[in-house]
């Protein structure tokens, strides 16, 4: 195999390429696009072409694309030598270069560009009417097959490469690739219409406008399926390779077009693609490893000197007794532990981060990601945040920021939650709108907070919009949280994804959870591959079994087993704990006569009807509900309350469902949990004596709701169910031993993929393989339950109390207050944002027609603020016949159930009230 980066650059092939006036018969006549504004001259082909090649040019610069594509196409066979590899790059980047070649189309020209010149051809029939996308990759296929058959000796690989490169060129202007590329490349539609001899006779006049000399043998092998579906041809679609060049190809074309479209119509050249150059990581790496502080105020101070200060020569101390200052030593220890680690094994691209909850995996992640840009003084120059909830990918998005001292404009919170960046410059508000449109779009900052559904949509996507992003994955670091939170079922596809990328397209990935499955033991990855560098290798005995974690908090099982507990019950247990807590005294941390306990349930409703009978107990200061359908404003202000110093005097308890597990940020001193799964439980347990400044902390596991209707499909439920006993599930939570479920998760998971009857691993590769784009994309959800969004038309608070007390934090941005403030909303006297008039702009936004780019803006800024508004449930027939009751059928139309009778059945404090929709079980666990 040759060495990679041994072809032509992009940019040396598109620098050989005649300009296009040279060849294309009176180019200047036709147009490719029409200006928006009158004064502005009308867009040639040529001009577009260049534009798009220009971009074409700076994304594979920026990206350091060259190496990827030469490692992908070395990838596809054995039998590649320096000839055939070149001309396999030429033909990827013709296939971005002749994309719009099929403009020409008189009936293009007259119809879609007002292009008097051909009203008198275009009045003849055409048998692709004005289309100029199949015209494009017909003239690809033509010119190119003519030059293997003629130059190239007929080789096979290159015809394969040629026909699955032209289907970008079909499919630029559609959505989605299909699983049949062989319909589109054998021009099925327009042959189940027309005389295919005819039509290809027709189509083959256009060759002579570009004067390209054609055997006439080589247009009968256009639409010929032999070049599909028989040897040789066929035998060269069995690669990740092929696939991947597939998609990079379809990422850098659309990309490019719509940057060139962009630049021309709107004046608004991108130069800036959100990449992270030497001298700033110099900077980042200097922010993280010197500064005294965190923020500029000195009001935070940056731990991470002391660690790099003691990297020379330290040994590691392992203090065992439990305190604040301990554990703060276990943190710094982790992090000379990863920092040189890293350092040892810079080249590798897998990593794991195994630390234990309340160790500060998100500050070990980032001392990782900063070691290795620094390390490669470039080469990785944008870094990705995968996050399994937008609750985390916000809380993570200001440390991330912080801890390295971004800029605003060097990162971005990517979810449907999220607005726009906003990035003003001199007084062109329309222009910064649609630059910070694009930059989104495009994800121009170097780095990137998503979730994890969003992140492997990228990599396995047929869909256009969302596979804009691939090429920007190349040489980047990836950082992904809470692996864990995935069904065991997908376990197989995600660390299939994360070996293939990581070698194909030289990505460093990093993976880490508290409670981590050790995704390399799956059989079917035992290929000669790297390995996964272990970051923290003894974290076991070093760090999970020592007494500052272990011991942080106890379990206690009385509960565990008992099939009669009555929520009345459970409601006195709870408040005789939290009595018997009031006694200890740990200063500001928990002084006397104070508790906060948290206590989770399965079913949204089961929270719901406990509420009441912890109301009845008279014992606590505040009782707050926090579950799925909590809207955003009430969850802060919950949040805050929580962690504010002021109020660690009071009796609070925290009724919730699961959403609390997943790194929300608070402190309790005491736990209820009706037990689910094992990492779910361990989850809770960190959300208790996180500083481990208290004792006596205990999680109290009780058995109330069916696990199995949220947790049935789980493999972890079913084996736990089946093979974990009592004595088995407390030595696991106790010890830390995660990995005693996941080997027999394993187990399973390596039985099932060697069973010849069974639909496993090898059919979804066989589907990446066979090139079936749709298939490879639809059997892989990460989340597979359709929810309906639910919007409450109630007045929602600009700001609420902080944290820190008699400060506000805001929950509609200075930027969203203007939006609103330009469509007439403004807010009532007692400082509140109407949500009536916020449904009544996103419907007129809806109805309105404007400018397409301009409305994706609109769209984007209203998403942000909309979601203030909106909880989601899962959706199902029963629960929609019972919410149509409450809902305006009119306003429900366009993506939300509009709640216009909410008062009926929703509160702030409480969210939804299942049993006021007659007690449906499908929405008790929200």
């Amino acid at each position: 195999m040759l060495m990679y980066n041994c072809f032509k650059t992009v940019s040396e092939i598109v620098s050989d390429l005649p300009a296009l006036s040279s060849y294309l018969l009176d180019a200047g006549s036709y147009y490719a696009h029409l200006p928006k504004i009158a004064e502005r001259p009308i867009e040639t082909i040529e001009e577009h072409v260049d534009l798009v090649n220009h971009y074409f040019e700076k994304l594979v610069v920026a990206h350091k694309l060259d190496s990827v594509i030469d490692r992908l196409i070395n990838g596809i066979s054995t039998q590649i030598d320096l000839e055939t590899g070149n001309y396999i790059k030429v033909l990827f980047v013709n296939a971005i270069v002749f994309h719009d070649f099929g403009k020409i189309n008189e009936h293009f020209q007259f119809e879609k560009m007002k292009n008097g010149k051909y009203f008198e051809s275009s009045q003849n029939e055409s048998p692709i009417s004005s289309n100029h996308s199949a015209l494009s990759a017909f003239i690809y296929l033509t010119k190119h097959l003519n030059d293997i058959v003629l130059e190239k000796k007929q080789n096979p690989l290159l015809v394969t490469s040629c026909l699955y490169f032209a289907y970008s060129i079909f499919k630029h202007h559609g959505r989605t690739f299909d699983n049949n590329c062989s319909e589109t490349l054998l021009f099925t539609g327009i042959k189940a219409k027309n005389n295919w001899s005819e039509i290809n006779k027709f189509l083959s006049t256009y060759l002579e406008c570009y004067q390209f000399e054609i055997h006439p043998s080589i247009l009968n092998l256009i639409g010929n399926d032999r070049l599909l579906n028989e040897s040789p041809f066929r035998d060269y679609v069995n690669s990740f390779e092929l696939y991947s060049l597939c998609r990079l190809n379809f990422s850098l074309l659309t990309a490019s077009d719509y940057m060139a479209t962009n630049e021309y119509m709107n004046s608004l050249p991108i130069n800036d693609f959100g990449i992270l150059t030497p001298g700033r990581i110099e900077e980042l790496y200097h922010n993280v490893s010197q500064s005294e502080w965190i923020d500029d105020l000195h009001k935070k101070k940056n731990y991470n000197k002391g660690t790099y200060d003691a990297l020379k020569g330290y040994k590691l101390r392992n203090p065992k007794e439990k305190s604040g200052a301990n554990l703060n030593v276990l943190r710094k220890e982790m992090g000379i532990e990863v920092i040189k680690n890293i350092r040892q094994s810079s080249q590798s691209n897998l990593f794991f981060i195994e630390a234990p909850t309340g160790g500060g995996k998100t500050n070990l992640s980032i001392l990782a990601t900063i070691e290795l840009l620094k390390i490669h003084k470039g080469q990785y120059n944008k870094v990705f945040y995968v996050f399994p909830f937008t609750t985390l990918i916000t809380q993570t998005y200001t440390v991330v920021r912080d801890m390295l001292g971004l800029k605003e404009e060097e990162i971005i919170e990517l979810h449907s939650k999220a607005g726009l960046k906003s990035a003003q410059h001199e007084d062109d508000l329309y222009g910064d709108e649609k630059l910070n449109y694009i930059n989104h779009l495009f994800v121009n900052y170097p780095f990137c907070l998503l979730s994890h559904i969003r992140f492997f949509d990228i990599l396995k996507t047929n869909e256009k919009e969302t596979n804009y992003l691939l090429h920007r994955l190349a040489n980047s670091i990836v950082v992904i949280d809470e692996l864990q939170s995935y069904n065991p079922s997908h376990w197989d596809k995600v660390i299939y994804f994360i070996r293939q990328y990581a070698e194909k397209f030289n990505i460093k990935f990093i993976l880490m959870s508290a409670t981590l499955p050790k995704l390399d033991k799956l059989s079917f990855i035992n290929q000669n591959v790297q390995d996964f560098v272990y970051l923290l290798p003894n974290s076991k005995e070093l760090y999970f079994h020592n007494p500052n974690f272990v011991d942080r908090v106890n379990f206690n099982f009385e509960l565990f087993e008992r099939t009669d507990l009555s929520l009345q019950e459970l409601a006195e247990k709870v408040t005789a704990a939290s009595k018997d807590y009031l006694k200890y005294d740990f200063g500001s941390a928990k002084p006397q006569k104070s508790v906060y306990t948290i206590v989770e349930f399965i079913y949204k409703q089961s929270a719901t009807d406990f509420y009441t009978k912890i109301l009845e107990q008279d014992f606590f200061d505040k009782i707050f509900v926090l579950s799925g359908t909590i809207l955003k404003h009430r969850r802060i202000e919950i949040l805050n309350y929580l962690k504010n110093p002021s109020n660690r005097k009071k009796k609070i308890i925290l009724i919730t469902t699961q959403v609390v597990e997943a790194g929300v940020d608070i402190d309790m001193d005491l736990g209820f949990k009706d037990r689910s799964i094992i990492d779910s439980d361990e989850q809770l347990a960190g959300r208790i004596n996180r500083n481990v400044n208290k004792e006596h902390c205990t999680l109290y596991l009780f058995n109330l709701n069916k696990e199995s209707v949220i947790y049935g499909k789980d493999l972890r439920y079913k084996i736990t169910k089946e093979l974990i006993k009592q004595e088995d599930y407390e030595r696991i939570l106790a010890q830390k031993d995660f990995d005693a479920l996941y080997n027999k998760i394993f187990d399973v998971k390596n039985d099932w993929n060697t069973r010849e009857m069974a639909e496993n691993f090898s059919d979804y590769e066989s589907a990446i393989l066979n090139l079936k784009f749709e298939k490879v994309h639809k059997d892989f959800q990460l989340i597979e339950q359709k929810n309906l969004s639910c919007f409450i038309p109630l007045n929602i608070p600009i700001t609420v109390q902080s944290a820190v007390e008699g400060n506000t934090e805001q929950i509609f941005s200075s930027s969203e207050l203007l939006f609103l403030e330009n469509n007439g909303i403004f807010p009532n006297d007692r400082n509140e944002i109407c949500g009536k008039d916020v449904f009544e702009i996103y419907l007129q936004s809806i109805h309105n027609i404007i400018d397409f780019t301009q409305q994706q803006i609109r769209k984007k800024v209203l998403q942000s603020i909309m979601s203030k508004y909106v909880f989601s449930i899962f959706a199902s027939p029963n629960i929609e016949n019972k919410l149509v009751n409450f809902y305006d059928k009119e306003k429900s139309e366009y993506g939300y159930l509009y709640i216009q009778r909410y008062t009926d059945i929703y509160s702030i404090e409480q969210g939804l009230d299942a049993k006021k929709l007659t007690g449906i079980e499908e929405t008790q666990f929200l």
